[in-house]
């Protein structure tokens, strides 16, 4: 773990990311989608923030695909479930290994709780600075 500065962020609704914007999407992973290289003979490791990002991603583009039926081949079908499956194991077990402790609002409706996640400030590490270091490493072994 690298230590970065920490830093305050309201969750809120983006409507920047679109589920149809592939492009705004990849954006989210720096140049050669944040893998760094180690020690003297430069052993590769990927930053578990972009494998996650990696992860939302494939499967936005899977729910995209699905609701809009652009694929019915069943071998590709397939290969995209193991991968989504994947994704899914991947991003579970990030989400409990952060465990984040961040109160957010609930609303009532006398039968259940609800909540939307958004509006809440989450206390956390400072990734404009990591990605800084996963591109500065990058550059660095080229």
């Amino acid at each position: 773990p690298l230590g970065f500065q920490e830093v305050s962020m309201v969750i809120e609704e983006n409507h920047q990311f679109s589920l149809v914007d592939d492009e705004k999407w990849a954006e989210t992973l720096p140049g050669k989608r944040g893998f760094v290289r180690v020690g003297p003979k430069g052993r590769p490791f990927g930053v578990a923030l972009y494998h996650q990002l990696h992860c939302v991603n494939a499967l936005r583009f899977s729910y995209t695909v699905a609701r809009d039926g652009l694929v019915t081949d069943p071998k590709i079908l397939k290969s995209k479930l193991a991968h989504d499956n994947h994704c899914f194991q991947f991003l579970r077990q990030s989400i409990l290994c952060k465990a984040d402790d961040s109160l957010i609002t609930s609303r009532s409706n006398n039968q259940s709780l609800s909540q939307s996640g958004f509006g809440a400030t989450h206390r956390c590490r400072n990734w404009a600075q990591l990605r800084q270091f996963v591109l500065e490493n990058e550059a660095a072994w080229e």
